[in-house]
């Protein structure tokens, strides 16, 4: 992981990284002092990271000399259209994962990235694939993310995929203006919060409890097929809730390569589970996550219907009905989820990325640093796991309350 630090009008990048519970850093100057530049410079070298390109812990590792040659190479790049401007781009960002770029040869907004998405959309909307890029102008960019009745989070997508895209064309010299400051002076406030979103610990268990009725309830019925019973729900939501999955980490979906827990994701000690082991998936970070207590029990509960599960099996599968054998997709738990949280009445504004939300925040207040919340939740950069910080606010709230409260006894 990387970030950047200002000494003086100078830019430096800082690699840390974790080794046998010790934390490493190198330090590096950028010889930059515009922050823009710098933030650049620092997406390119994690980028070079991440493709094991650089080694930013070697001796000779020399930042400066290897920015200078990826430009050099940049600066010779080719572009006549608007299609082909798309097209390099996709190329150039096909090491990330199937849910950013997915290089489809078949293209559809169903089997598409959020880059594809929001820039084909682009192209479509405004016709304009044979179009060269230096006369694309802000009305075409406009055009999409002003477009009437959608929500404001719509906007914001479109605006950052596209942002993205047009500042790599800025950089390659493949165009000369950035309209971007000024659309985003129009662009309307997000709002979001992801405390809505969030699942409690007791509207879990009041989650678990409509399930149990309604099964009871089936299970009373003369024909009601004991095998289509959702044996599955109760430990894959207490995966997503406890160990902060994303949705088609756990439960799967075809078109994405790393989707669907396995058996060969679960690691055991003395045939106790003990950790979900994750490879690189969309953050492109491996990771591992210890497995609470009442987890265990839901697995182990579900395990001993499912039976045992190989290496190449999948966790969680449909028991019966015309789909027996298949794994759970991640649509039809969202379904289940939904369903439940109507029948528990608890807030429908909860979702199942929201328990990821909740798993982190807790994380981080529960006491594990910055560094084990990030590799525990596989998030890319430092930065993406500080943004959780400010939701422990209520929390710090009560612990200046108690302050107050002691102080003034000692009055």
């Amino acid at each position: 992981m990387a970030s950047l630090k200002k000494r003086g009008s100078n830019y430096y990048i800082k690699f840390s990284r974790m080794v046998e519970g010790e934390t490493t850093e190198r330090v590096k100057s950028l010889g930059l002092s515009n922050k823009r530049e710098a933030e650049k410079a620092l997406e390119t070298l994690e980028k070079l990271e991440d493709r094991n390109v650089i080694d930013p812990y070697h001796k000779e590792f020399e930042p400066q000399a290897i920015l200078k040659e990826y430009n050099r190479n940049d600066k010779q790049i080719q572009i006549n259209t608007l299609r082909e401007a798309a097209d390099y781009f996709y190329n150039r960002k096909s090491h990330l994962s199937n849910s950013t770029v997915h290089n489809a040869e078949n293209r559809t907004i169903h089997n598409s990235g959020a880059y594809e998405q929001a820039i084909e959309h682009f192209i479509s909307l405004n016709d304009i694939a044979d179009l060269p890029p230096l006369m694309v102008r802000q009305h075409h960019f406009e055009k999409v993310i002003f477009k009437p009745n959608i929500k404001p989070a719509t906007r914001h997508f479109y605006f950052k995929q596209l942002r993205v895209f047009w500042n790599k064309l800025l950089d390659w010299d493949v165009v000369e203006h950035n309209y971007f400051a000024a659309i985003k002076k129009d662009l309307p406030d997000k709002k979001s919060n992801t405390r809505p979103k969030m699942l409690r610990a007791k509207e879990l268990k009041e989650l678990f409890n409509a399930f149990d009725k309604d099964l009871e309830r089936k299970l009373q019925l003369p024909e009601y097929d004991k095998n289509q019973a959702q044996h599955w729900f109760k430990p894959l939501i207490g995966i997503y809730f406890f160990c902060g999955l994303r949705k088609h980490e756990a439960a799967y979906k075809s078109t994405l390569p790393y989707s669907g827990l396995q058996g060969r994701n679960l690691q055991f000690d003395d045939s106790m589970l003990q950790l979900i082991y994750l490879p690189p998936t969309k953050g492109r970070k491996e990771r591992s996550i210890p497995v609470p207590s009442y987890c265990k029990q839901l697995i182990d509960e579900y395990l001993s219907i499912r039976g045992e599960v190989g290496a190449d099996d999948y966790l969680f599968v449909y028991n019966g009905g015309p789909r027996k054998g298949y794994p759970v997709t991640g649509a039809r738990a969202s379904k289940a989820f939904n369903k439940y949280i109507k029948k528990a009445d608890i807030p429908t504004s909860r979702t199942l990325h929201g328990m990821r939300h909740e798993r982190i925040t807790r994380w981080l207040e529960q006491g594990y640093n910055i560094f084990e919340t990030q590799f525990m939740s596989g998030h890319s950069k430092t930065s993406q796991t500080r943004e959780y910080t400010h939701l422990k606010a209520q929390k710090l709230l009560e612990k200046q309350h108690k302050i107050d409260q002691e102080q003034k006894l000692d009055n």
